[in-house]
């Protein structure tokens, strides 16, 4: 992405936040925007002013799937595409292309660098607030900033660079100002980005730590103080926890192996602390859900084992059939829509084809793409839970189309209106807290621990219910993975809970284990981890980055004895074979060797207009 003349027009997008009362929640109607002069004046004004950066996002969340899962082997354009999106598939130069347009995620941080300005200015001048309003002041001050991080992940993983900004730009500012712009790479990004959820920032002589959560059920509903009736407002911003190690997988692969030790060993620890406490109900988080579970089946410890372990079919099955609070079972957050206040995405248009409008339906599953999975994989098309066929063409289903475990029938989420069907869109949920585990067990030499994990699961591995305490690479926070109430299916592994390909790894078992180096086994490991990675995440707008993070890894020369030829390289060959049938698999695979993986775009401005209404169809 060539950013040189960025954003000249940015400050143009500031106080752009959409105000909503409690009744129409996430309406975005312009009439509620307001101006900058009047943007925060009462104290229910920083909660709307927030849900107004949530806007943002929901403008944002289905970009990254229409962009680079195109590139991905799993989905193809159908005759209907535009002529801008089957040029993101056939790799054609990106620059200029709406799809590829990246102003979207800038909008959402311009959104929060002005709402932490308004917000210390109306802390400034308010001189006090209600109980609740204080409590929540910080924490969504910290909501923000990880949307914000947020926002710039999105930006690295796809574009592989950035501008890293904090000015509110209330009136316009010269990209080439270093004392306003700062142009990062992806490690530069993740060390600020890492930065701030760990340092927080300071409000108006206040500390605001990266990891708070909102009380919105006190607000909302200040009478009842009901949780169970506002769940899902708790996974509208992605966990602090996720995000850095997200972040810290990616700086890993550009610093010398003293540092990225340091990243994966924080990884480890505190993704199995996290899930420990999940899987034990210590987590106060994990204690509400068990309180108030609208899930299907029973709400006792088993039912977060299932959430967390990711292996339970009938909770697989609905981190998509509902459009809200029946994905709890899986997600951790997610990008939520409601059609009656306005709100939209394309994921059903695009992928549906009895959509209303049948000129819209623009993206399939692939023939390469099917055949990556086995018969019995329920991601595949066989089974049906993802893919299948309606109106005799085989289509991405999986956000619209399922089984109902009440009518015990496979039906759409809105049978009478499909054109109403306004799905999640998940940023994270749990498997990636099982993909980044693998990654860093991996990392540190436990590849036992990482086959497993990727592959059939500790419950396979350790049938007598008992991690060995006397081997330290197997941590006492791995028991609760396997210590599964009765007639439960206990942890299956990545693979192994969708019924996948089980991956062909060296073990330290193998007779010819010594013959492989650890980089060996190292680089062997993580492109098993991409590769179901392509698999799990299919249509989600997550696969396509994870392989370019793998990628990136050898193609440092500095620390990896890598090359970026043999990156691409590597790359290339998990693509080209999609395009084989439409004879253009060499033009993709010389497209990848010569310009690379990463989306190209330059940035030369950006309107107000275009942040809040992207204007591809």
């Amino acid at each position: 992405m060539n950013i040189r003349n960025i954003i000249p027009a940015l400050g143009l997008l500031v106080a752009t936040a959409a105000f909503n009362s409690c009744d129409d929640y996430f309406d975005t109607d312009p009439k509620n925007i307001i101006n900058e002069e009047d943007y925060i004046a009462e104290e229910n004004e920083m909660y709307k002013g927030f849900l107004g950066i949530f806007n943002r996002m929901q403008e944002a969340a289905d970009q990254a799937i229409f962009l680079t899962d195109t590139r991905g082997p799993l989905l193809e354009t159908t005759d209907n595409a535009p002529t801008n999106l089957k040029a993101i598939y056939n790799y054609d130069e990106t620059d200029g292309n709406p799809y590829a347009d990246p102003t979207c995620y800038y909008a959402v941080i311009v959104a929060c660098n002005d709402y932490f300005a308004k917000m210390e200015a109306y802390h400034r001048n308010v001189g006090g607030m209600t109980e609740i309003a204080e409590q929540n002041f910080p924490a969504l001050v910290s909501s923000a900033m990880r949307i914000k991080a947020w926002a710039y992940l999105m930006l690295g993983k796809i574009y592989g660079e950035a501008y890293w900004f904090d000015d509110p730009l209330t009136e316009k500012k010269d990209l080439n100002d270093a004392s306003v712009f700062t142009h990062c790479n992806m490690k530069e990004l993740a060390d600020r980005a890492i930065a701030l959820l760990e340092n927080g920032m300071t409000i108006d002589g206040i500390h605001v730590a990266g990891d708070l959560d909102v009380s919105w059920y006190k607000w909302i509903d200040e009478e009842e103080q009901d949780a169970s009736l506002y769940r899902y407002w708790e996974f509208l911003v992605p966990p602090a926890l996720v995000l850095n190690a997200e972040f810290r997988s990616w700086r890993a692969s550009y610093v010398d192996e003293a540092s990225a030790q340091a990243d994966w060993q924080w990884i480890r620890n505190n993704l199995l602390q996290f899930m420990y406490d999940y899987l034990t109900g210590t987590n106060e988080r994990a204690a509400n859900l068990l309180t108030n579970a609208d899930l299907q089946g029973t709400s006792d410890i088993y039912q977060l084992n299932k959430k967390m372990q990711s292996d339970n079919y009938g909770a697989y099955q609905n981190i998509f059939y509902s459009d809200r609070v029946g994905l709890m079972t899986q997600l951790l957050c997610g990008v939520m829509y409601d059609y009656d206040n306005n709100q939209r995405n394309r994921i059903v248009q695009y992928f549906c084809p009895e959509y209303p409008d049948a000129e819209s339906y623009y993206l399939r599953p692939s023939d390469y793409g099917v055949d990556l999975y086995n018969e019995s994989d329920i991601r595949g098309f066989t089974q049906g839970w993802t893919m299948r066929n309606l109106a005799g063409q085989r289509c991405v289903s999986k956000y619209y189309y399922g089984y109902n475990f009440t009518t015990r029938a496979y039906e759409y989420l809105n049978n009478e209106d499909i054109f109403k069907i306004e799905p999640t869109i998940p940023l994270f949920r749990s498997h990636d807290l099982h993909f980044l585990l693998a990654e860093a067990e991996t990392h540190l030499g436990n590849f036992e621990n990482a086959y497993w994990i990727l592959n059939q699961g500790l419950s396979t591995r350790f049938p007598d219910k008992k991690v060995p305490t006397d081997d330290p690479t197997w941590d006492y926070r791995y028991n609760p993975w396997v210590e599964a109430s009765s007639g439960g299916y206990g942890n299956l592994g990545i693979a192994g809970t969708a019924a996948g390909t089980i991956h062909d790894l060296p073990r330290p078992s193998d007779d010819d284990w010594s013959t492989y180096t650890e980089d060996q086994l190292k680089e062997m490991y993580d492109w098993a981890i991409a590769d179901e990675n392509l698999k799990e995440y299919m249509a989600e707008g997550k696969s396509y980055s994870y392989m370019c993070k793998i990628a990136e890894r050898y193609a440092n020369s500095a620390y990896r004895n890598g090359s970026q030829e043999k990156a691409r390289d590597s790359v290339a060959v998990r693509l080209a074979p999609k395009y084989s049938a439409s004879g253009r698999a060499q033009r993709v695979e010389s497209a990848i060797k010569s310009q690379g993986y990463f989306i190209h775009w330059q940035l030369n401005g950006i309107s107000s207009a275009q942040a809040g209404n992207q204007s591809v169809e």
